[in-house]
């Protein structure tokens, strides 16, 4: 009956790219048998109940992405910077400013931020990218640094002049161009 009204009520579906999972089957209805109160209950134990069930539902739900084959994005930025032959930290710290903007849509990409996802390629030791200094690499860039081709990295009109709000110049994506190419 549940899978009834969930053909009723209509489908819940993840988009990946290409790809799209259906999350009805990894979805648990409110039904009484998890969520019945009894008398002894209270607001917090139930409360509980709900926290669980959800949270098993969510780890359902990313099991099966990865099941499905879907790239994690520290994978992702590993084969990128490997096709691309980037190796050079501030080169990689570029890229990482870029893919985060592009790939992953995001507004804010802090040093923190970056430094997890270049850690997340396995590409470096944990350690090793932890005495990166990153805010220095984005230092540079807004500079010029030794490119010789001008800042690689600006602020944003409107935006505060913080490293975490920096995106590429031109020149920024014209470097990381020439770089794939060089190889």
């Amino acid at each position: 009956m549940a899978s009834d009204r969930t053909k009723e009520l209509g489908g819940l579906y993840l988009s990946l790219g290409s790809m799209e999972i259906n999350l009805a089957d990894y979805t648990r209805e409110a039904s009484d048998r998890w969520l019945k109160v009894t008398p002894q209950d209270t607001w917090s134990s139930t409360l509980s109940r709900v926290r669980i069930a959800r949270q098993e539902a969510l780890e359902s739900t990313i099991e099966a992405i990865r099941i499905s084959g879907f790239p994690d994005r520290g994978s992702s930025f590993a084969r990128l910077l490997n096709s691309c032959e980037i190796e050079k930290k501030s080169d990689v710290v570029l890229a990482a400013i870029q893919y985060m903007r592009s790939v992953e849509k995001e507004e804010v990409t802090k040093p923190r931020e970056l430094r997890r996802l270049i850690e997340e390629t396995r590409k470096w030791t944990k350690r090793s990218v932890k005495k990166w200094n990153i805010s220095l690499y984005i230092k540079r860039m807004l500079e010029g640094g030794s490119s010789g081709v001008g800042p690689l990295l600006e602020y944003p009109r409107r935006r505060p002049r913080k490293n975490g709000f920096v995106v590429l110049t031109e020149a920024g994506r014209d470097h990381l161009d020439k770089l794939s190419l060089n190889r």
